[in-house]
This record gives structure tokens, C-alpha cells and sequence, in this order.
């Protein structure tokens, strides 16, 4: 039996077919084997490694097809190829087939097949096959995640991109036709023209760290994106510079849509916003406290009422600031409450001069006792404490009630103001100006309720009177009344009065400007003109009215281009309960007055019936 490589014993031997020891030895234990077939497709020489590539014995294929161990679905390339070389002397071909192993399982093999037909001693195609299957599994797997991988980029609810270094896009997920109607197409040519101008900058300096940051994600970032239907839309945007990984070479840009979740969000802040700052205008105290009733926030109100600073009451210290006597009590009330109603009390303080009587109420924002906390509230009673006392003891009722009366016309007024200012606001956007003539009147009504309550006391008018200069307090004031006309009318001002001051009580000065810019605005047509003007005026003897006083003045005018006052009401204007408005009282021009008065000084007007009101407020020069 002839060994494998041997010629028979009827050929003469082929010298170039018989391999030295040397190259017997490398060919018989190489990763790969060869093979020399014949132009009839017969193996008639197979290298002794065809035993550890594909299990057989050199034998076994001798004088076989040259595809007997090929995968019936790759003999007809394989043919093909063969073929090719049997007319293409000296050609070369390179081909990968399944081939079965002598274990029954299929090899992926490359073969390189050069045509030597010609050379004499070989006259045959020599054969290079090599075991590729692990390279070709894993290439397919890594083809298979590459296309799952692109699947689930072009399935996500993500703008997925990459980008070279100068910021161009080379790849996009077809997912920005769903989000802004674009085509990949359409913004491969020039996306950074779809960004919004105000967001371009800080997205070219994200993208610049990125490309400093190797594999360093980059943000995020909101930047807005111009959607084909003409309306921006918001991304959460990422870079990361992936260029020097071989499958990604670039710099991959993570854009989620966020629109939605932004307004949200804004509306979110804008109710917090305004919820803020309604607590921070509230005219009563308002504090937040743990279970342990510590104090963790106060609102301004607590802290002027007290005399402190707010980070002072913080904790326990807010105690420190009351009668020891009802501390002692307040503290067994909250020992015995259950928390499942409300817990209201009242306390005198111990740190200003005049003792002040303050109500407590406190709840919990739940019932089950959980680690909410509890809220609560601290008005100071003193005033109202000494109207209920003068009541018991028999006063005068009738009055208390024009007192009452009065002040709830002028109160009325700027609650109304707050109540017009508040409901314009957008829940989107916080107001500033709303806001702070809100806060304004909020201020005014709280100095109108003092009023009222120091009425009860023997001299209403201490510490309330003093010298002021009127052309910048009526000109401060002019800013909320103009918020308060809501386009109704024009407000100017004019202030002529050279810093000349009178003794009066700054409350009592802004609602009675205000009471009669309200009504002039409530005369005039829509657009109409109000003007505010402060002069000085000289008042003769023979020009006083009873309790009022010659010499210079300060004179306030509000001056309207309005209907004008019948002149069968002139006498009447003054009188309390008298009015021609449908909804009016006719209790303020008598209240305004009568505050002047008490000032030493005089309201007056002037009208033409179809052209106009001018009211004249006069205080004496301090």
C-alpha cells in the first residue's frame, strides 16, 4: 500500500510533489492542509494535517472528488471556481465553503486555489484550505448585534447621531422623522441650522469638551430643535467622542425629547413660585414645624411681628419670645393633641414694648401621624382682643359701626386690587410687577385693618401721624395704580412740590389717593387720561374750612377727562351712603375727607359735567 505523497509503483516519481523531511514536518503539523487535485476534480495529494483540520486520514481522499466533503449548497460555487482555474492557467482564487468534518459537523474552511496546470512535475491546482469557522462565527455574531444594535437605536424614542470631529452628521436614527418631521437626509446636510440661535453657543462648547474628553459623556444639555411644523422642540442633549472605537468612529449625540417635561417642570416652578410669594405677602404669620415642634420656616410677617430676625426662631427658640406662663400651658396642649383637628391657642409676647396677644393654630397636613410635620399660623389678636373688650363693656356702638364702615370701603378697594392682580398672572411665567403691586396692596390693607383696630384704643392717632414728603410717596404709590388701571385708562404723574413735607399718617394718604384715582378710573372711558399732579398752593384765611388753617400747602390733584359730576349731585358728594355708582356704598369720598380733615387739612373738587373731575387733597406745610 502506498504511503500518502507517494507515487504509485508504475509512475516514475514527481521530485516536486515528494517534500523534503523539513517541509514534511511543517506541512503535516500546520494549522491548515493541502491539497493537489488533477483537471478531472480528483484529489490525488492531501498533506498529512488534513488530520487535524477536518479529523480524516490522508488516504481517505485520495483519488476522490475534490468536493466529497463539501456542503451540497457551496459545490456548485465551488465547481464554479474550479472551473475558472482549469482555463485560467496560473490564476489564483480565494473561496470559503462549509466542509464536514469526520465527526459529522460542518467547518467553515478558505481555501486558496492557484492554477499550476502548466508547471511540469505538478500539472495540477495546488490548494491551501484553512479552518476558519471561529473567525466566520464570530464575525456573523458581531454582524447579528451590530444589525439588533441598529434595530433598537432605529426603534428608541431617541434622536441617536454620529458626528465627525467638525460637528457633521454622518449617521442618524430615522426616529427624528417621528420627532420633528425631518428627514435623516435633511438635517445630515446642516442640522446646526435647526438650532435654536440662543442655544448654539452651549451646544458647540459641550461638543468641544466632548472632543477634549475621550469616551467622557458630555452634559446634558436643553437645547431646542426646529421641527418641520415651525415649533421648537426641547432635547436633553449628550456627546460622547467615541472616534478612536473602531466600529463607532465618532462622536455619538444623545438627544431625548423633553418638551412635555420641561413645561411641566416651568409650571411647576411658576406655582411655586406664586405660591412663594403669596406666603411671603400674607398678612398673618406662617410657619412650618417637625413633629418635635421645631420651627423649620417663618414668613417675614413672624419675624416683624416678633421684632426678630426669621433664622432666630428656627428650633425651639420661638418659645423664648412668650409669657413663660403660657409657654408652660401651650406645651401640655400640644402634649395631650392628638393631631386630628386643628389646635388653636393664644399667647402673649415679651419682647416688644407693648405686649401683643398672638393666636397659635396649628394642623397637620394628615391625619395618620406620619413624618410630615405640621403647619401653622400666628396673627396677632391684641386689636381685635380690645374691640371685643370695648363691645362687652357697653361702647358706643353706633360708632364703632361708621368706624367699621369706613375702613371696610377703603379695604374693599385694594383687596379688590389684589384679587384682579392675582388672576392675571400666568401659571407659566411669575409677574414681577403684578407681584409686587400685589404685595403693595396686600401692605396697605394690612396698615387699613391696624387702623381700624387702633380705633378702639385712647388715642388712635399715636404713632401713627408724622412728617412726610408727599411728591415721593405719591409717586411711589403711582406704580401700583398704575398695574391697578389694567389699560383702563393712562396714568401720568407729576410732582412739582420741591420736597415740601406735611404731618400725616401714610396710610391714610395712599387710600385716599387710591379711593380717588379708583373712582376717576370708574369715570373715564376706555383709554382715558388720569393725571396725578403734587404742587404747592398758598391757602388764604377767607378759603379755610372749620378746624383748617391758612398758609402753604401741599396740594394732591387727581385730575380725570371722565363724565363729569351732575351738577344736581355737587352738593352731595361728600354725604355718607350717597352714590350714582350701581355698585358703590358712598362711604369713601366722606372717609377720604374725613381722614384729611383730621390732618388739618381739606379735600375738595371741581367738575364739568361731560369734561372732567379734578379732587383736590390740600395739607398743611410742615
Amino acid at each position: 500500500m502506498n504511503e500518502p505523497g507517494e507515487a504509485t509503483r508504475d509512475e516514475a516519481p514527481r521530485a516536486s510533489i515528494v517534500p523534503s523531511a523539513i517541509t514534511a514536518a511543517t506541512l503535516d503539523h500546520a494549522g491548515e492542509f493541502h491539497v493537489l487535485s488533477d483537471a478531472n476534480e480528483q484529489m490525488i495529494w492531501v498533506s498529512e494535517s488534513v488530520r487535524s483540520v477536518l479529523g480524516y486520514e490522508p488516504s481517505e481522499s485520495l483519488n476522490v472528488a475534490t468536493w466529497t466533503h463539501v456542503h451540497p449548497d457551496d459545490v456548485d460555487r465551488s465547481q464554479q471556481v474550479f472551473q475558472e482555474l482549469v482555463e485560467e492557467i496560473g490564476g489564483r482564487r480565494r473561496l470559503q465553503f462549509r466542509a464536514r468534518h469526520a465527526d459529522g459537523t460542518w467547518r467553515w474552511v478558505e481555501n486558496v486555489a492557484t492554477s499550476l496546470l502548466d508547471r511540469p512535475g505538478v500539472e495540477g491546482i495546488a490548494t491551501t484550505v484553512r479552518d476558519v469557522t471561529s473567525r466566520v462565527s464570530a464575525k456573523r455574531r458581531l454582524s447579528q448585534s451590530e444589525r439588533r444594535l441598529l434595530s433598537i437605536v432605529s426603534s428608541a424614542g431617541d434622536i441617536i447621531a454620529i458626528l465627525d470631529e467638525r460637528g457633521t452628521i454622518d449617521y442618524i436614527t430615522p426616529t427624528v422623522a417621528t420627532i420633528l418631521q425631518w428627514s435623516s437626509a435633511v438635517l445630515q446636510e446642516d442640522w446646526m441650522s435647526y438650532v435654536h440661535p440662543d442655544d448654539l453657543g452651549a451646544m458647540r462648547d459641550l461638543f468641544s469638551v466632548a472632543l477634549e474628553k475621550p469616551g467622557v459623556t458630555q452634559g446634558p444639555l436643553d437645547m431646542r430643535l426646529l421641527g418641520r411644523d415651525g415649533e421648537w422642540t426641547i432635547v436633553e442633549a449628550l456627546f460622547t467622542d467615541y472616534r478612536s472605537d473602531p466600529i463607532i468612529r465618532g462622536v455619538v449625540l444623545n438627544a431625548r425629547e423633553v418638551t412635555s417635561r420641561r413645561k411641566v417642570e416651568a409650571e411647576k416652578e411658576a406655582n411655586q413660585a406664586i405660591f412663594n410669594a403669596l406666603v411671603e405677602m400674607a398678612p398673618i404669620g406662617i410657619f412650618l414645624a417637625d413633629l418635635d415642634n421645631k420651627w423649620s420656616y417663618v414668613n417675614a410677617r413672624i419675624a416683624a411681628d416678633l421684632g426678630v430676625e426669621p433664622e432666630s426662631l428656627h428650633g425651639n427658640g420661638w418659645m423664648e419670645l412668650f409669657d413663660a406662663a403660657d409657654v408652660v400651658r401651650v406645651r401640655s396642649e400640644l402634649a395631650l393633641w392628638d393631631g386630628s383637628s386643628a389646635l388653636v391657642t393664644e399667647l402673649s409676647t415679651r419682647t416688644s414694648p407693648d405686649t401683643r396677644r398672638l393666636r397659635l393654630t396649628m394642623s397637620r397636613p394628615s391625619s395618620d401621624g406620619g413624618s410630615c410635620g405640621m403647619a401653622g399660623t400666628l396673627e396677632d389678636v391684641t386689636d381685635r382682643r380690645a374691640v371685643d373688650d370695648m363691645l362687652v363693656e357697653g361702647a358706643a356702638l353706633g360708632s364703632v359701626a361708621g368706624v367699621v364702615g369706613s375702613a371696610a370701603h377703603d379695604l374693599h378697594n385694594l383687596l379688590a386690587s389684589i384679587g384682579m392682580q392675582l388672576s392675571m398672572l400666568d401659571p407659566a411665567t411669575v409677574e414681577g410687577v403684578r407681584v409686587q403691586a400685589a404685595e403693595e396692596a396686600i401692605d396697605r390693607a394690612c396698615n387699613i385693618a391696624e387702623d381700624l383696630m387702633a380705633m378702639s384704643r385712647p388715642n388712635p392717632s399715636r404713632g401713627r401721624v408724622q412728617p412726610l414728603e408727599i411728591g415721593p410717596l405719591v409717586g411711589g404709590l403711582t406704580n401700583m395704580l398704575r398695574v391697578l388701571m389694567d389699560h383702563q385708562a393712562d396714568l401720568t404723574f407729576d410732582d412739582r412740590s420741591q420736597g415740601l413735607s406735611a404731618v400725616a399718617d401714610r396710610s391714610g394718604v395712599e387710600r385716599v389717593v387710591t379711593n380717588l384715582v379708583v373712582n376717576a378710573r370708574d369715570a373715564v372711558e376706555p383709554r382715558g387720561k388720569i393725571r396725578i399732579e403734587v404742587t404747592a398752593v398758598v391757602i388764604d384765611e377767607d378759603d379755610i374750612h372749620e378746624g383748617g388753617r391758612a398758609g402753604e400747602h401741599i396740594a394732591i390733584n387727581v385730575i380725570d377727562n371722565g363724565c363729569g359730576i351732575p351738577v344736581a349731585f355737587e352738593d352731595r358728594v361728600f354725604e355718607p351712603h350717597f352714590t350714582a355708582k350701581e355698585d358703590g356704598n358712598g362711604i369713601g369720598l366722606a372717609a377720604s375727607r374725613r381722614n384729611v380733615r383730621m390732618w388739618a387739612g381739606d379735600l375738595r373738587f371741581s367738575s364739568e359735567e361731560g369734561r372732567g373731575t379734578t379732587f383736590t387733597v390740600l395739607l398743611p406745610v410742615f
